[in-house]
């Protein structure tokens, strides 16, 4: 949900290893988008997985196999809010998947906002993953992110996103400076990314650069 001016820190080239909340939506489910009824500006989303066991229902060209610890099904609740203050959209989110005995059930929250004024956008999310696994450690995630719209044309973004892990106690920092360029049915996009702590191993360093051009004919 933070402002780019492409992609999130995680998602232009460099593997990160960063490990962020997804719910049971981000498996095979049934979803629901309300808007109808509910105050200006507000909107709620629901989704139920009767089985979001990592690949056990397939999507399109998916892979089969059950991971085997998920015993139950998952559902997601988020809640969405852009009519409090002019530019400001705020959210939250809720989800839980049942989990093998002793495992404990997989429960992820997420909440933040991002406020836009001008060509301008600056935003800020947490969210956690917690008993992802049957060692039962949670991933605890801080986001920041600024996007600037130059023109019509051109975008330029900066965004951070620090991950701790429990089972590992480093922090894994992603970074990534990126510009966007539209011009007729071109686009050209660039982001310079770096991480610390890489998979969340201590010392592990890496950076990157990736180049996307994409035409439209």
């Amino acid at each position: 949900m933070m402002p780019t001016a492409w992609e999130e820190t995680d998602g232009t080239g460099l593997s990160t290893g960063l490990r962020t909340v997804a719910g049971a939506g981000g498996n095979a489910d049934l979803e629901w988008n309300v808007g109808i009824g509910l105050p200006d500006g507000m909107n709620v989303y629901g989704s139920f997985a009767p089985r979001p066991g990592g690949t056990q229902t397939n999507t399109n060209k998916a892979v089969g196999g059950d991971s085997g610890i998920v015993a139950g099904h998952g559902w997601d609740i988020v809640v969405t809010h852009n009519a409090i203050v002019d530019g400001l959209n705020v959210f939250a989110g809720l989800s839980q998947i049942e989990q093998v005995s002793g495992a404990g059930d997989r429960d992820q929250t997420a909440y933040g906002a991002t406020y836009a004024i001008g060509g301008a956008t600056i935003g800020y999310q947490y969210s956690k993953d917690d008993n992802a696994g049957v060692t039962a450690q949670y991933y605890e995630n801080d986001a920041y992110g600024v996007s600037y719209s130059i023109n019509d044309d051109l975008s330029v973004s900066y965004g951070v996103h620090e991950s701790k892990s429990s089972s590992s106690g480093s922090t894994l920092e992603s970074k990534s400076f990126q510009i966007s360029y539209s011009v007729g049915g071109a686009s050209i996009k660039l982001a310079e990314n770096d991480v610390d702590n890489q998979n969340y191993e201590s010392g592990t360093n890496k950076e990157g650069r990736t180049i996307a051009l994409s035409l439209a004919f």
